[in-house]
């Protein structure tokens, strides 16, 4: 009996061909039906809350505005741009381009193409390939915003489902403005927006239809179809979008040939990175990010600022020329702030001279310096407060050395000199100040005590005097202790707004995508120094004769009809020139120096500062008023042997409040509390 025949064993070299094609090949006109019936079930499961919307916040450049609406500054992450924009932001080319290379069907079909799905399955079972193409502009953005590009059956699945049921929550329009927006063109655009800028210089309103074509183009491969990489490559794939826009209707032939011979320009890939005022920008950046706590590099905001775009342009001219003149002396660089002190907005903010100077990356606005004599406002300012000194009390200007203050460690004896090392004998408190006077700031300092200089530097929102105040030396009056150019305008500015501090402000609105207000209503400034004292501190520093000792009259501290206030400071190793002041409308401090703090060859504030000051000053003024208030209603005014001053109610000359020291001579003499030693003064006391 013979055996049965046996079937033949494929050997295990041998390819796997017919068996494993032709089951497949059976059951391929039942796919669609089977991934309608799957995506159809799923679909009604997807969660809603899931899908994207016209509120949902993506990736996006931000935009700076000066006070005007100006753009100064587009903000985006290193190599990334993106910039939100609707349809109808979009030029019509465009939009017909995308359409007719990627869904030809879209406005008129869901959002699978149920006939491209089949034949796309069936070439890629009978190729023995994973899921391919065939992708419906809506299947595209549901990859684009929830899943990656592995090409596996379960993702494509997954992308149908996602799509299905954006289709059903989503108007077309409403797809194709989230898919412009963020599909990916190369060269770190993600958006058209952001591709028109990069690449042709232009917003995507502005496309013509051979940008247009040639854009919509290059989501299919980026990188591959690079037009400034790989022109030929993108041109080839340009054709292709023309001939589809013909097929589709869109165009004419005519109209599309006439588009491809179109001569293009391309830009460097990279767009035009717009910041206008660096310094300014960064410290805006800052603000965002400390009170939001958001990015605005990639948060996608209208940030609306305080700066005064005409008044920052003069600012950096004023910085610019004047570091020029002085490059001689060593000078190699400056800043300049000005504020609002009726409400601390930054109106200019130059933080350093520009390109070409060595501080160019750094802002030295910001930078903490020795701010030598400006410093004498607080000290001064807290010794009327606290009705120690009176604008007309006498001060010695004689010889003084302290036990404690000089050495390398401090406290070696210290002899306190002058800026002209000279000695100008007993001058009123008013003349001290005016003509910024060593001797007689450290004695109305030891006056009213370190601790309460350092206690209204806080209040005047000083920030770098925190430690313990027994840790200050005699020379803080003096200005050896640190501050930042902002953080001095800031606090002289609740000086020339009455006593009244408001904090620096970089942002008046910043609003998201859609429209909402971010950023809290500003508060109310807070009272730091008593107006009386505020009002004294005013009339002593806006009276050019309390400066003409020193100063001379006339001199670039003055602005031609304007009454202003100043005090200008230097450091003693001529590392730093400063100049501040003030109107209520506007304050002002400049700076020179160098960046990398190296010594300037005799550079003084009154030469060195404050012709930029004076500049700065003289531009925010123009022909308005100036803004000075009545005098607050603690204060008045009397003639003293032949001067006259205000004072705050009880320190009067001769009055009680002015301790122990005051006794009465002989009839029309009064002898008052000094600083230094003993004078008398005889007059008569008039009220005018």
């Amino acid at each position: 009996m013979t055996d049965p025949p046996r079937r033949r064993r494929r050997s295990l070299y041998e390819p796997p061909r017919r068996r494993r094609r032709m089951a497949p090949l059976f059951a391929l006109p039942l796919l669609p039906l089977v991934l309608l019936l799957s995506v159809g079930a799923l679909a009604s499961r997807f969660p809603a809350a899931t899908l994207p919307d016209s509120s949902r916040s993506f990736p996006a450049d931000s935009f700076v505005y000066d006070r005007a609406g100006h753009v100064i500054a587009e903000l985006h992450r290193p190599g990334e741009t993106r910039i939100p924009v609707p349809l109808t932001a979009i030029s019509p080319d465009e939009l017909r381009a995308i359409v007719a290379v990627e869904d030809r069907n879209f406005w008129q079909e869901g959002a699978i193409d149920w006939g491209r799905l089949a034949q796309a399955a069936v070439y890629d079972v009978s190729h023995h390939a994973d899921a391919q193409g065939a992708s419906t502009i809506t299947e595209q953005l549901a990859r684009l915003l929830y899943l990656n590009n592995q090409k596996t059956f379960e993702r494509k699945l997954r992308e149908l489902i996602i799509a299905h049921a954006m289709d059903s929550r989503l108007s077309k329009s409403e797809i194709l403005d989230q898919y412009l927006n963020d599909v990916y063109f190369g060269h770190g655009a993600t958006g058209i927006e952001a591709a028109s800028r990069v690449y042709f210089g232009v917003s995507a309103s502005q496309l013509d239809l051979a940008q247009a074509s040639l854009l919509a183009g290059l989501p299919n491969a980026p990188s591959v179809l690079d037009p400034i990489q790989n022109p030929d490559g993108a041109r080839g794939r340009q054709r292709v979008v023309l001939d589809a826009m013909v097929r589709n209707r869109a165009v004419s032939a005519a109209e599309a040939d006439a588009a491809f011979q179109e001569k293009l320009q391309f830009g460097n890939g990279r767009g035009d990175d717009l910041n206008l005022y660096p310094q300014f920008t960064a410290r805006v950046a800052q603000e965002v990010s400390a009170q939001l706590g958001q990015d605005p590099a990639s948060a996608g905001l209208s940030i609306k600022t305080t700066l005064d775009a005409g008044l920052q342009q003069a600012a950096e001219r004023a910085v610019q020329s004047r570091v020029a003149a002085l490059s001689r002396l060593h000078v190699s660089d400056g800043a300049a702030v000005s504020l609002d002190p009726r409400t601390g907005d930054v109106l200019a903010y130059v933080g350093n001279a520009g390109a070409g100077h060595p501080g160019s990356n750094l802002d030295m606005a910001a930078q903490a310096r020795q701010p030598g004599s400006t410093m004498k406002v607080v000290t001064y300012g807290a010794a009327i407060a606290d009705r120690k000194v009176t604008m007309l009390t006498p001060v010695s200007d004689g010889p003084l050395t302290l036990p404690t203050g000089g050495g390398a460690d401090g406290h070696q004896p210290w002899t306190v000199h002058d800026y002209d090392n000279g000695s100008h004998g007993t001058v009123p408190v008013a003349v001290a100040l005016g003509n910024s006077l060593n001797i007689p700031a450290v004695r109305v300092e030891q006056q009213v005590g370190v601790a309460a200089v350092v206690q209204l530097a806080r209040k005047l929102g000083i920030t770098t005097l925190s430690n313990d105040p027994s840790s200050y030396g005699p020379s803080l009056t003096l200005g050896s202790y640190p501050v930042p150019l902002w953080q001095l305008a800031q606090a002289y500015g609740a000086v020339a707004g009455g006593g009244v501090l408001h904090p620096t402000r970089f942002l008046l609105s910043v609003t998201d995508a859609s429209g909402r207000e971010m950023l809290p209503a500003a508060g109310p400034g807070t009272s730091v120094l008593d107006p009386g004292a505020a009002f004294v501190m005013n009339q002593m520093l806006s009276d050019d004769s309390n400066r003409a000792l020193v100063f001379g009259r006339g001199s670039a501290l003055v602005i031609a009809g304007h009454r202003v206030a100043a005090k200008t400071g230097t450091t003693s190793d001529n590392k730093d020139a400063l100049t501040v002041g003030w109107t209520p409308r506007v304050v002002t401090a400049a700076w020179v120096g160098n960046a990398d703090n190296s010594a300037m060859d005799g550079v003084a504030g009154a030469m060195g500062a404050a012709p930029i000051w004076h500049s700065v000053m003289a531009a925010a003024l123009g022909s308005g008023g100036d803004g000075w208030a009545a005098p607050p209603g603690n204060v008045h005014q009397l003639s003293w042997n032949g001067l006259q001053g205000w004072f705050l109610d009880g320190t009067s000359p001769g009055g009680p409040s002015l301790g122990a020291d005051s006794t009465s001579g002989r009839s029309g003499c009064v002898s008052f509390p000094f600083l230094g030693q003993r004078p008398r003064f005889c007059a008569s006391p008039t009220t005018p």
